[in-house]
């Protein structure tokens, strides 16, 4: 690939990037239970009972959303084919007899669930997107007086122990785990069903609240109908931006196949320039990036890589620009400077062009399809996965009564003249990963190793054959 083309190419980005975020005036944020409405809250109903008493007036919180959304939500004509006040009168009376606030919000989400639209769901503090949203537009989204009850002196936090889960055929299941977090230290695994913690039915956010600091019992199961294990995890306080971060720096590692070496880093958000720091950090570890010496007697741990897998199956997107700085780390656009007064030996970097590969599924979202976009379209390597979430729109959030949150689809985006809304990224090598009683096993990291892997022991064999240099 030309450098005039990828230069072109990621300026390109950086002022469409730019004329997303003006034209929406919104952060361009995707959460893993907004991307398309309809599912936001119905696992969380179905798992443990609502703590909300029954026979609240729910009247005021729909009646708000109904018409924060004919406000708001940016495509009219979308909401005019749906016959969106017709809906809504239909859909109020069903609304106002639900027997709390979890079966509440599932009835609004089958509602907003009918636009068809990404980052468009309501949310409630028995959420985790609740305080993923909160944490990236500021707790003063919410009105002062909840805000203060909720988080006065301690920013958005909650207590969790790092999982994300989904739930398949009734059952709970690890979908994602943050690296470094107690539940991987304790040794929880993606694929792991949860059968209950502290004896109770597993939820989401119930299931520890109030128990910070302390350590809880969770049942899981690695098998289908195979024998309960109990693992002792610490709950903790997590401030999810900074917890992505975290995460994205603990990533970093050396997965060794075939006598090569493949750097690995996973990334969690894409958040402003603190997200790009974090990758940044993690690609460091691993000798990715600006120049960086080592003593000679650490020369050994920081040999150069073979090639660099970057895992965007994350939790939430970001700010748009982010997609460009993404870019600009895997692929510098400027010169290579050495140091002329410090030795080579002690010298470690490894460029990495065209020996890179993308991991894709549907937690891949916003400006993470951003990203992989521009990366397939500058060529620099495979997306291995799945199609991305198709979740490409920008969004604000609204403060709902009850201190509950709207999140809405504010402005509709194209890149490159293309509409991601839906459709999403296809990878070009398609790979799936089965969640139920996975027990951690990655087959689109296995496939993203082995191609990388190859590739590098090709020159080697061509050198062998006379065939190069």
């Amino acid at each position: 690939m030309q450098r005039s083309v990828a230069l072109a190419f990621s300026e390109g980005v950086r002022e469409a990037a730019s004329r997303f975020v003006r034209t929406a005036a919104a952060v361009f944020i995707a959460l893993t239970l907004v991307a398309h409405g309809p599912a936001l809250a119905q696992d969380a109903a179905q798992a443990a009972p609502a703590a909300t008493a029954a026979n609240q007036d729910f009247g005021p919180l729909f009646d708000a959303v109904v018409e924060t959304t004919a406000k708001s939500f940016w495509d009219k004509e979308r909401l005019d084919a749906v016959g969106w006040p017709k809906l809504a009168a239909e859909a109020r009376p069903s609304v106002l007899e639900a027997p709390n606030l979890d079966e509440a919000a599932r009835r609004i989400n089958a509602l907003l669930g009918k636009l068809k639209m990404s980052h468009t769901g309501l949310l409630t503090p028995d959420d985790v997107d609740y305080y993923v949203l909160l944490s990236v537009f500021g707790s003063s989204t919410l009105p002062r007086e909840e805000a203060d009850d909720r988080f006065w002196g301690a920013g958005v936090t909650y207590a969790g122990i790092g999982i994300f889960s989904a739930r398949i055929d009734g059952c709970d299941f690890v979908d994602l785990l943050l690296e470094g977090s107690p539940a991987e230290r304790a040794g929880m695994k993606v694929g792991d069903e949860i059968v209950s913690v502290d004896d109770a039915p597993y939820h989401q956010i119930r299931s520890f609240r109030g128990k910070a600091g302390s350590i809880v019992r969770v049942a899981i199961r690695r098998e289908k109908d195979g024998p309960v294990i109990t693992l002792p995890v610490k709950v903790v306080t997590i401030a999810p931006l900074h917890a992505f971060r975290e995460a994205t720096r603990a990533s970093a590692r050396v997965i060794e196949r075939d006598g090569r070496r493949i750097g690995y880093v996973h990334v969690w958000a894409s958040v402003g320039d603190e997200s790009s720091g974090a990758l940044q950090g993690a690609l460091s570890r691993l000798g990715v990036g600006a120049s960086t010496y080592y003593p000679k007697a650490e020369k050994e741990k920081h040999k150069p890589l073979d090639g660099l897998i970057v895992d965007m199956r994350g939790k939430i997107g970001g700010t748009a620009t982010t997609a460009g700085r993404y870019l600009d780390l895997l692929d510098p656009r400027g010169p290579l400077l050495n140091s002329r007064e410090r030795s080579p030996s002690t010298h470690s970097n490894t460029p990495l062009r065209g020996r890179t590969a993308v991991l894709i599924d549907h937690h891949t979202r916003s400006t993470g399809e951003l990203f992989v976009h521009a990366y397939k379209r500058e060529r620099q390597g495979p997306l291995i996965g799945t199609r991305t979430a198709g979740a490409v729109s920008a969004a604000r959030a609204f403060a709902m009564p009850g201190g509950n949150l709207l999140y809405l689809a504010v402005s509709g985006l194209q890149i490159d003249g293309e509409v991601l809304e839906g459709p999403g990224v296809a990878p070009d090598v398609e790979v799936a990963r089965p969640l139920p009683y996975a027990q951690g096993a990655d087959p689109v990291l296995d496939a993203a190793v082995e191609a990388l892997a190859v590739k590098a022991a090709r020159p080697l064999q061509d050198r062998q054959k006379g065939a190069g240099p």
